[in-house]
């Protein structure tokens, strides 16, 4: 099934899936999750890596995606792996590659040369393979997150995660006794969803590491929709579930929105009153986000359904 034009800033869970296993790319798509990242870096052996390429490649070749995103996570630039990464994955039609370790924009950059090459290679439209990069993994990139964010016009997304940034600057942990990122960390957080924001941009937050912690899941995807993220990464599929499920509002929300937009289409321009308070643009927007994720849901439910016999 050929590629989709996905609306990223639409996408709740963000599934990482292991490259070279066959058994776990088979299930990735049961799971519920808007958008696969079929991982060849982190959650693959050194020796297992080139194999990789051709069995994350097969899988997702052979899959309906019925509306999933599919994202391919490359190895980063100083491996000297990135550019076959790509080369040898393009003709299975990613949605997009998810480059990490970028510190500065000419890593994107070149990186956006290099899918250029092979989207005329292979036929795709120019500029339709996306790029999603992990901006936070070295205090370098935390320095320039507004100059990665509008380096290249073919990223859609932006990523921040810990554990590559706790080890760059030599931190003990990430969070305290309590599962709370500590201020470094929050720090950065933040200044990847503003970052993002002031380029357009979607933005993905961080896993939790703490497979079994559903508590510190619930309350970090609560928070970081709230924050403003668009999505949040998932290392399991028990994941997917509450992460999807913080970042959809409630139906209450939803309808109370919907009513919004229809006063809105009486009234005409400007601001107007609505149930005893004035409204105006930033409200409008925020209606017309709790529907368009609304929307997007149904969407991709009736797709996972398939056609009613």
């Amino acid at each position: 099934m050929p590629p989709m034009n996905h609306d990223y800033s639409l996408l709740r869970s963000w599934l990482f899936v292991p490259g070279d296993s066959e058994r776990k790319l088979q299930k990735a798509l049961t799971t519920g999750t808007d958008a696969i990242i079929v991982d060849l870096e982190d959650a693959v052996a050194a020796e297992n890596k080139r194999a990789a390429r051709g069995i994350a490649a097969g899988a997702i070749d052979a899959w309906q995606r019925a509306g999933t995103l599919v994202a391919i996570r490359a190895n980063a630039l100083d491996t000297g792996l990135t550019f076959d990464d790509i080369s040898a994955t393009m003709a299975c039609q990613p949605d997009a590659y998810m480059l990490p370790k970028v510190i500065a924009p000419d890593d994107l950059r070149r990186v956006s040369s290099h899918i250029a090459v092979e989207e005329r290679r292979h036929g795709r439209e120019p500029g339709s393979v996306r790029l999603v990069p992990i901006v936070s993994e070295h205090p370098r990139a935390v320095s320039q997150l507004q100059a990665l964010c509008d380096a290249d016009p073919r990223t859609a997304a932006v990523a921040w995660g810990t554990e590559d940034l706790s080890a760059a600057i030599g931190a003990r942990r990430a969070k305290d006794a309590d599962g709370r990122l500590l201020e470094p960390f929050r720090t950065v957080r933040a200044l990847t969803v503003l970052a993002a924001a002031a380029a357009g941009l979607a933005s993905l937050d961080t896993v939790v590491v703490e497979i079994d912690a559903v508590d510190v899941l619930r309350r970090e995807s609560s928070e970081g929709a709230d924050m403003g993220f668009t999505g949040k990464m998932a290392i399991h599929p028990s994941q997917v579930g509450p992460i999807n499920e913080a970042f959809l509002p409630p139906p209450q929300a939803v309808a109370h929105a919907r009513e919004l937009l229809a006063a809105r289409e009486q009234a005409g321009a400007g601001a107007f009153r609505f149930r005893g308070q004035m409204t105006d643009a930033p409200h409008l927007r925020m209606a017309a986000r709790m529907v368009a994720l609304d929307d997007a849901q149904r969407t991709r439910a009736a797709a996972l359904r398939g056609p009613v016999a």
